[in-house]
């Protein structure tokens, strides 16, 4: 069993889509008795609209001001996102391998589409956009490296050498650590 540093109270958990975000994000959240937010609920609404920019800032700026919380999203350059990030204090990086994330999304997708699982503001993934460049199959293959490079430059700069920083790069790694909240 692997020894995790301690969490803090917000928490965000990155990686690329498909490797488990939201499951994490929401286990230590149940863990540790915080509240959790989700970054497609602030960046989506219903049909698939995008939130403008501006709306995003202040929706990431309301939901992560105060408390304690979890948040799962991919943290990028734009202000929102360096935003949530300066308010974290631990980062998980679910830095899977590339074949356990395109396993991961594509069973996720199926599943969506057939059930017609409803997700943040009634929103749903079709059978239409399975096999196009809308396809979360697709954007995830696609964004990958480029995610994993972000992440790395991430984790290695000094700049966050203050905030707890845990990289899981195994499902059973995800597992263990998960476990070891609940203890």
């Amino acid at each position: 069993m692997h020894h995790y540093p301690s969490f803090g109270r917000r928490i965000c958990v990155v990686g690329t889509s498909g490797s488990g975000k939201t499951y994490v994000a929401e286990a230590i959240a149940h863990c540790l008795s915080v509240r959790y937010i989700s970054n497609d609920a602030l960046i989506w609404r219903a049909n698939w609209k995008e939130v403008s920019r501006d709306d995003r800032y202040e929706a990431f700026e309301a939901a992560t001001r105060d408390g304690d919380w979890t948040f799962d999203g991919n943290l990028g350059p734009s202000s929102e996102d360096e935003l949530v990030l300066s308010r974290c204090d631990t980062l998980v990086w679910l830095d899977l391998p590339k074949w356990e994330v395109m396993r991961s999304i594509v069973l996720r997708t199926l599943r969506r589409v057939i059930t017609r699982e409803r997700l943040w503001h009634g929103n749903i993934e079709r059978w239409q956009n399975l096999f196009t460049r809308d396809s979360m199959i697709f954007w995830s293959w696609r964004t990958y490296p480029r995610r994993k490079a972000r992440y790395a430059a991430l984790f290695a700069d000094p700049v966050h050498a203050g905030r707890t920083r845990i990289r899981l790069r195994t499902h059973a790694e995800v597992s263990d650590c998960l476990a070891s909240l609940g203890r």
